[in-house]
């Protein structure tokens, strides 16, 4: 699939979390770090084999719980409760207390920008969208501490505007978000993509808004035929969407 005009487009919204942003070095690093720091040693090979029952429970918790992300107290308590399934599994003879004070300290420690690290392709494509005039704006699920978090990687400059659920008091995939961030971009649906790991959230999210979704699967999960939306795996391939050199 291609653009129908691609030299149209004047505003490119973003997700964050795997699109621009990549937790590091990893969940059960930094979990078994966190515990560490409390005199706590965790093998990492115990919190690697309990991640997928966490990962069960994050699904769960995601269904049972969809307006989460509009709430920046209710986020924090969503990954308290992932990170005490993770640690539970993991220190079966601790007492509730302690995991209850990990699980607390481990959310603290994924607020804070040195939990995350940049995309190799994300600077590169920045920099030439940016060269080229266009509107930049981010479109998140996220926490209020996405700001800061974006400032610790100098993303900052690069944004016209961030919509984050959290401040917005809406979650993907409500097109209010997208709506928000047109006005924002002072642009027009027709006139604008969204890029994201999520079909759901945000290429339908999107597309809701009338805004054209383009999906980002980094791992290479589906193929062009199994999905009836633009697909890229590296950011920069949305230069060619845009037939920008």
């Amino acid at each position: 699939m291609k653009l129908a005009q691609p030299q149209s487009i004047r505003a490119v919204f973003f997700d964050v979390g795997f699109t621009l942003l990549d937790i590091h070095p990893s969940i059960p690093e930094i979990v078994a770090a966190v515990a560490a720091r409390h005199e706590r040693r965790i093998p990492l090979a115990r919190l690697e084999a309990a991640l997928p029952v966490a990962e069960t429970h994050f699904a769960e918790l995601a269904q049972a719980r969809p307006d989460t992300w509009s709430d920046d107290a209710a986020i924090n308590r969503f990954w308290q409760d992932y990170y005490a399934v993770l640690l539970r599994e993991s220190l079966p003879d601790a007492p509730d207390g302690e995991i209850v004070m990990l699980a607390r300290e481990a959310q603290l420690a994924f607020d804070s920008g040195e939990s995350y690290a940049l995309f190799p392709d994300v600077i590169p494509t920045l920099d030439t969208l940016k060269t080229h005039g266009l509107t930049l704006g981010i479109v998140s699920d996220w926490g209020l501490s996405l700001g800061m978090i974006m400032r610790h990687h100098d993303l900052t400059p690069y944004f016209d505007f961030a919509v984050v659920s959290a401040a917005t008091r809406r979650a993907k995939p409500d097109p209010a978000l997208y709506q928000l961030a047109l006005e924002r971009a002072n642009a027009i649906p027709d006139y604008a993509i969204h890029i994201g790991d999520s079909y759901v959230r945000d290429v339908l999210g999107a597309r809701a808004a009338g805004v054209t979704g383009v999906l980002l699967d980094r791992t290479r999960t589906v193929t062009p035929a199994q999905v009836d939306c633009l697909l890229i795996y590296d950011l920069r391939e949305v230069l060619t969407l845009l037939e920008i050199g």
